[in-house]
């Protein structure tokens, strides 16, 4: 009357037979499913009793079900609006001994890998019933025997670098089980006498410092991160000129270029400034000489140039006249003689 669309295949024989699922003003009736369908013969027996292959692909979970359930899940006619009528199966229809066999219903579903021979056959332990994925694990379901042997489940997820050779079995060591990042490691962990390089070598710079130094990082590195890092010059080799860790840190400028190549001669090994340089090596600048640079190094670029013409008698031939007459013939080089104001210093 209400045209809700044909039947199925196996119920085309019904015909017009109505009240053979129907009774009347109540609808479709799961005690009338049973006159037809035996809950202990459904996936086992056909309607006719005759057996069913052995591979068959029904499950036989049907037995352990209420016998007045069938039209919780099963419908017939399919109209213009069939997904309406259509109904989702649901596990809490199962009997307790059934709902906590999993596998009598999905055993051909479990997959054949070394995590699924390992856990309990029961799914939900780590999957809903509503579908397979997104799973829940939890690592205390395994044995303790197991679950202290990671790489018994985890042996393809162990990187193949000299870290993950150089420690042992268990991952939880550093990792966690809810993810394999973030990790912590303990280097405490690791055997007496480990070399850092045997682990960092790729982490290495290519420099000459770092070649000049041994193959402890921890010298200068903490376990925590690589920067910041400290260095003490005293763990250098004996002998190591500056200029061979620093080179590139040295000014391109004629200063530098004739002050040599050991660089604490100005700077110390904590920073490259503040620096200091001791003029009085070469000239005392005392209360009458508290000039800038330019007033005797007229070239910057070479500091080994320097004139006094700028404040004393302003000009060679001056000076010349000035020393000839005290018979000094060699004044040239001013400092050679006088290293500070008093005139009558010499350094002879």
């Amino acid at each position: 009357m209400l045209n809700p669309g044909p039947l199925t295949k196996g119920h085309h024989g019904l015909g017009r037979s109505c009240l053979s699922c129907h009774a009347p003003f109540s609808g479709a009736s799961s005690a009338r499913c049973l006159s037809c369908h035996q809950p202990d013969d459904i996936g086992i027996r056909s309607v006719s009793g005759k057996l069913l292959p052995e591979n068959t692909s029904r499950v036989a979970f049907h037995r352990g079900l209420p016998k007045n359930s069938c039209i919780e899940c099963h419908t017939d006619h399919k109209g213009r609006l069939a997904s309406k009528a259509i109904k989702t199966f649901r596990h809490e229809y199962l009997s307790p001994s059934l709902s906590n066999n999993c596998r009598a219903c999905h055993l051909d579903q479990k997959p054949a890998d070394r995590l699924h021979r390992l856990v309990d056959m029961n799914c939900v332990s780590c999957h809903s019933t509503r579908e397979w994925k997104p799973a829940l694990f939890r690592h205390d379901m395994l044995d303790a025997n197991i679950s202290a042997n990671c790489s018994a489940c985890h042996k393809a997820d162990r990187p193949l670098d000299s870290l993950h050779r150089n420690t042992g079995e268990n991952c939880a060591v550093c990792h966690r089980t809810g993810a394999w990042k973030p990790a912590t490691f303990d280097h405490k962990r690791l055997g007496a006498g480990t070399s850092c390089v045997s682990c960092h070598k790729a982490d290495r710079p290519l420099d000459s410092m770092h070649r000049n130094t041994g193959a402890n990082c921890a010298v200068c590195h903490r376990t925590v991160a690589w920067k910041p890092a400290t260095f003490d010059h005293g763990k250098l080799i004996a002998g190591t000129s500056c200029i061979s860790c620093h080179k590139a840190d040295l000014p391109n400028d004629r200063m530098h270029a004739d002050a040599g190549t050991n660089c604490t001669t100005c700077h110390g090994t904590r920073a490259w400034k503040p620096s200091t340089f001791n003029h009085e090596r070469f000239f005392r600048l005392d209360g009458d000489h508290r000039a800038g640079c330019r007033t005797c190094h007229a070239d910057a670029g070479n500091y080994k140039k320097y004139s006094c013409y700028g404040c004393h008698e302003h000009s060679p031939a001056s000076i010349a006249a000035e020393h000839r007459e005290e018979g000094i013939a060699n004044y040239q080089n001013c400092v050679k003689c006088h290293r500070s104001a008093d005139e009558q210093e010499r350094d002879d």
